[in-house]
């Protein structure tokens, strides 16, 4: 940007990246204000500023997940596209069947829109539990659609499968270690069925990204050559060899690089073709989940981006599967893929509100005002160096500053210097800061000393929010979700912040963001206007993070709206699911409403006793504490 140019629209579509990371899906609509495109570029738009205003008339307070149900259903389309196009360029005989594992996102009416949407697809679903198994048995299924049944299993896990595949599902049972297949054949003797099984397969090569260690000989899942050869065995032995359907592989989530797929692919395509040989009745190729999402727009290989395409994934999965077989004389087999953070991530966007910020780094002081208010030498040395600031001493000025800050700090911590001069020193060496900063923008070349004082000199938004309940994995693995404001786009932003939710953990701020070429360690954002909310979106949340989100400071779920699009093209709240109150989130962790209140109770009349309050104050102290528990757990 040109010093002096006007801000406009695309350039807060560049500055925050929409254009890069949001697939289409969010940008900036004309009054500056961020917006959705539930079905893609060109599809109707939402103005995010004003779905919460529609949220607030009906009463839904902030922090606020919005599902987006039309993205939902256009991310499985897209996939869905992606691999019926490369099956046609490259002649594949085969079909694709998707599956969706619903550990991604467990909450029912996002597995409901996905069924629904599903439906001409032949979506299916992963389960790796009994409690999802269970509830799996209970959703419609669709036409064709696969029940894929993996993780460790008991007795109890393995005859829920088998008991489904009686009343007409398709169900296939995911061997993942050796007992499993005696504990099998024992079911199968004592009830008279048959299932369907496949074998996971442990893979020679890691994956690439944060979960690569998911593959590998080292992985936590699956069979190794050798165990699958004395399976099929001991299979082959009892005349079960036709109960092996499939072949699944898993080589981590957020795969980052496509060349340690294609490995992963052509290893797996050979132990299929070589199954086959073995098993007449095998037929899914089931590649596992790990397509990424481009949490930063980069599109690198980097741990929260993606070097490669919706597109590029599929057709190298077939292509090299069709190779394999076609070299093996093996019929081309269906296609499953798990891919559930692609399908769902996008879906969800939290938003919060701004409730204060903390702004420790003065950025101006009156140097003649300090010469009046103070004689001690650091501090007017300090705001001398003010006046005599220049571009080209800016780095010299920078470590002046610093080593007379530390002289500062000495003679406060040795009882030589006032508070008030400590305060006046702290009030000069921040602005000085400030100013230094601006003069490096004037530099062809900024020295990485010099490079390093916009990440220091930031001001901390306290956000309405837990980043342990609402994007856990900022907290627990740093990782990168894309963050802008809501509103105000058509402004330049002049402040330099990180975030702070409104826990009591100081690992409770989000200091990373995202950028194309590094990390960012600050967020543009704009002044607080006194009087006016500020509200920022975290997007692509939708995968992992409302189930793995916690109670810390029992903080609990937040207010959830579906929205979705009418006939007509209208917003629409489909569905307002009401975040945890107190009393909920205080009876998950025992404490039952009925003691609390008598112990308060107890609590009161004893200091109505003692004669600090009279019997009708203790009556309106009831009531309010009794008020509490009905209420939203977030600020208001």
């Amino acid at each position: 940007m040109l010093p002096g140019s006007p801000w406009t629209l695309a350039k807060s579509e560049q500055l925050y990246g929409f254009e890069y990371w949001g697939a289409g899906y969010f940008g900036v609509n004309a009054q500056g204000n961020a917006c959705v495109r539930p079905e893609g570029s060109g599809g109707p738009e939402f103005d995010l500023n004003e779905l919460v205003e529609a949220a607030r008339q009906r009463d839904i307070r902030m922090p606020i997940l919005f599902r987006f149900s039309g993205i939902l259903r256009h991310r499985l389309r897209t996939l869905h596209r992606a691999f019926t196009a490369a099956m046609t360029e490259y002649e594949f005989q085969g079909a694709y069947r998707p599956v969706y594992p619903i550990k991604v996102n467990q909450q029912r009416h996002v597995v409901t829109e996905l069924i629904r949407a599903g439906r001409d697809l032949s979506l299916g679903l992963e389960v790796g539990s009994k409690p999802e198994l269970v509830a799996a048995l209970a959703l419609p299924d669709n036409q064709d659609s696969l029940l894929v049944c993996n993780g460790y299993k008991d007795r109890q896990y393995l005859e829920l499968a088998m008991m489904a595949q009686r009343v007409g599902r398709e169900v296939i049972v995911v061997v993942e270690k050796p007992s499993e297949v005696d504990l099998l054949l024992a079911i199968s003797r004592e009830q008279k069925i048959e299932p369907n099984i496949g074998f996971r397969l442990r893979l020679a090569g890691r994956g690439a990204g944060r979960w690569e260690r998911s593959g590998g000989e080292r992985a936590k899942f699956g069979l190794n050559v050798a165990e699958i050869v004395a399976a099929i065995k001991l299979l082959t032995e009892h005349g079960k060899q036709d109960w092996v359907r499939l072949v699944h592989f898993h080589n981590g989530s957020q795969l980052t690089s496509i060349g340690s797929l294609k490995q992963a692919v052509r290893e797996a395509a050979q132990v299929y073709v070589q199954v086959a040989r073995f098993c007449p009745q095998l037929r899914y190729f089931d590649v596992g989940g790990g397509l990424a999402v481009d949490y930063d727009g980069s599109k690198t290989a980097f741990e929260s981006s993606m070097n490669y395409t919706v597109e590029e994934y599929a057709r190298d999965v077939v292509w090299i599967l069709k190779d394999a077989c076609d070299n093996s004389g093996v019929a081309h087999p269906m296609v499953v893929t798990e891919c559930g953070r692609a399908m769902v991530a996008y879906a969800s966007v939290l938003v919060t509100e701004v409730l204060s910020l903390a702004n420790t780094f003065t950025t101006t002081v009156d140097v003649d005002e300090v010469t009046k208010r103070t004689a001690e030498d650091t501090v007017l040395n300090m705001a001398l160096m003010l006046q005599s600031l220049t571009p080209k001493n800016c780095q010299e000025t920078l470590h002046d500053a610093v080593e007379l800050r530390q002289t500062m700090l000495q003679q406060f911590s040795l009882g030589q210097m006032s508070i008030e001069d400590r305060a006046l020193g702290d009030q000069c060496y921040w602005a000085l800061l400030n100013a230094i900063n601006t003069a490096t923008q004037q530099l062809h070349y900024v020295p990485e000393d010099l490079r390093r004082l916009p990440t220091l000199l930031t001001d901390t938004y306290f956000c309405n929010l837990s980043i342990f309940q609402s994007m856990p994995d900022s907290w627990a693995i740093d990782q990168i979700f894309p963050i802008t404001p809501i509103s105000r786009l058509n402004e330049e932003p002049s402040r330099r912040v990180v975030l702070a939710d409104i826990t009591c953990d100081s690992d409770g701020k989000v200091e990373r963001f995202a950028d194309l070429r590094d990390i960012k360690h600050y967020l543009p954002a704009h002044e607080l206007k006194p009087g006016e909310k500020y509200c920022f979106a975290v997007f692509l949340v939708g995968a992992y993070q409302e189930i793995l989100g916690d109670l810390h400071n029992l903080f609990g779920d937040t207010n959830a709206v579906h929205v979705d699009v009418s006939p007509d093209g209208r917003m629409v709240f489909a569905n307002v699911l009401r975040g945890d109150t107190v009393g909920q989130v205080l009876r998950y962790v025992s404490f039952e409403k009925t003691d609390l209140t008598e112990r308060w109770r107890h609590a009161l009349e004893a200091a109505v006793h003692a004669g600090r309050i009279t019997a009708p104050e203790s009556a309106v102290l009831q009531r309010q504490y009794d008020e509490v528990f009905g209420d939203y757990t977030y600020l208001q």
